[in-house]
Order: C-alpha cells, then sequence, then structure tokens
C-alpha cells in the first residue's frame, strides 16, 4: 500500500505500535514480518516525503555526540568523558521525557477541521493529505 492511499486512522494506530493496521484486511493471518515491512516501507516513503521532524534530528545529533564521546573514552580512558556521556544521556532523557507534551494527531484534526469548516474523518482521509493541509495550516498562521 502506498502512503497516499494509506488512512490516516491506520496511520495512527500503527505510529502505537498495532502493526496489523498494515494490512489492507485486518482479519488475514499475514506474519508480522511481513506487517513490520510494510511498516518500514510507509515510514520511509513518509520520511522521503515530509523529512525529519526538529525534535527528532536533535536527538540524532546527540545521539551522535554521545558516541563519539563513547569512542574517545574507549581510546583515551579519560574519566571526564564518562561525565560527558551521562550530560548527553540525561539531554536524550530530557528530550524523550519532553516529546510527548504535543498535541495528538487527533487533537489536531480538531483544529484543522475548525480552520476548514468541517470534520475531518481519521478514516476517510489518508495520511498525504493529513499533512498536506497541517503544512497549509501552518503556513496560513505564519501570515497572520
Amino acid at each position: 500500500m502506498e502512503l497516499d492511499e494509506f488512512p490516516l486512522y491506520n496511520w495512527i494506530k500503527c505510529q502505537d505500535g498495532e502493526l496489523i493496521y498494515c494490512r489492507r484486511e485486518i482479519g488475514n493471518n499475514i506474519e508480522i514480518e511481513l506487517d513490520v515491512d510494510a511498516w518500514n516501507k510507509l515510514y520511509d516513503s513518509y520520511i522521503k516525503r515530509f523529512g525529519l521532524g526538529k525534535l527528532y534530528k536533535r536527538m540524532l545529533s546527540v545521539m551522535k555526540e554521545k558516541a563519539l564521546i563513547e569512542c574517545d573514552f574507549t581510546i583515551s580512558r579519560d574519566r571526564f568523558k564518562l561525565t560527558q556521556i551521562e550530560i548527553k544521556e540525561a539531554e536524550l532523557n530530557s528530550m524523550l521525557n519532553n516529546r510527548g507534551q504535543g498535541m495528538t494527531i487527533e487533537q489536531t484534526l480538531i483544529y484543522l477541521g475548525k480552520w476548514l469548516g468541517y470534520r475531518l474523518n481519521p478514516k476517510e482521509i489518508n495520511v498525504i493529505e493529513y499533512y498536506n493541509i497541517l503544512d497549509e495550516y501552518g503556513k496560513a498562521n505564519k501570515k497572520d
């Protein structure tokens, strides 16, 4: 299934870890590995189209910094590197703890629906439509 055919409702379920929603028919007994493969393909196409979020990019950057410090510690055995590693771990934990404070997709649909003047049903719109509407909403609010 392609991203522009994938219902937003299923996207939400898959993001919550219920990868069974990658299937065309929920009732069939396909192996879980196929669900994971399907989700990976969908998510790859999402990233190609929309890119990574700012927070996720920052987390990857901090993870890289931490890994480099760990390598430096392995080579030099400088105990100060352990302190730097702990600082990076704390920074990552802080990002992970604050990540859940944003709006859910369901909450976003309420605001987008008010802006559009009609209710957006997650079972009727696809992922591409949702993110395009969200992008346009962002552009419209920047102008104000």
